[in-house]
């Protein structure tokens, strides 16, 4: 396998395992969303991407849920924890700034764009609504 080949691997694989980390996915969403995140770009194909996922599994990296879907295991987290966002080490004066921005963020984001999000970010919202109330 030439070096080019291998490094393309490495990045499809750790592209997986990010992918994972967010949620479950099947395949097949797995193939579409590294096509979204390269801007058409690149678009693994089956052929690459399934055996690299059974071979994940084997490793006890991911493993398949009973939906189809594969989810990420705490071995594989470990591989890529590098990777990963930190937790959040700044003040609460910080996190409401940050909070501040986000909230300008959607005030000026294409509301086709948001609406898809609309449930969660309503539900993120009550959570942080409960947690505010019960200080």
């Amino acid at each position: 396998m030439s070096e080019l080949i291998a490094k393309q691997k490495g990045r499809l694989r750790n592209l997986i395992l990010w992918l994972l980390w967010q949620s479950p996915r099947r395949g097949i969403d797995i193939i579409d969303d590294i096509y979204k995140m390269t801007w058409g770009w690149w678009k693994p194909s089956p052929g690459s991407v399934y055996p690299l996922l059974a071979k994940m599994e084997e490793e006890g990296i991911i493993e398949k849920l009973d939906d189809g879907r594969y989810s990420i295991t705490q071995k594989g987290i470990e591989e890529i924890k590098y990777l990963l966002p930190s937790r959040y080490s700044g003040s609460v004066e910080d996190a409401v700034e940050e909070l501040k921005g986000i909230l300008m963020f959607f005030k000026e984001v294409d509301r086709n764009k948001l609406h898809p999000h609309k449930e969660k970010i309503l539900e993120l919202l009550k959570l942080i609504q409960g947690v505010v109330e019960n200080a």
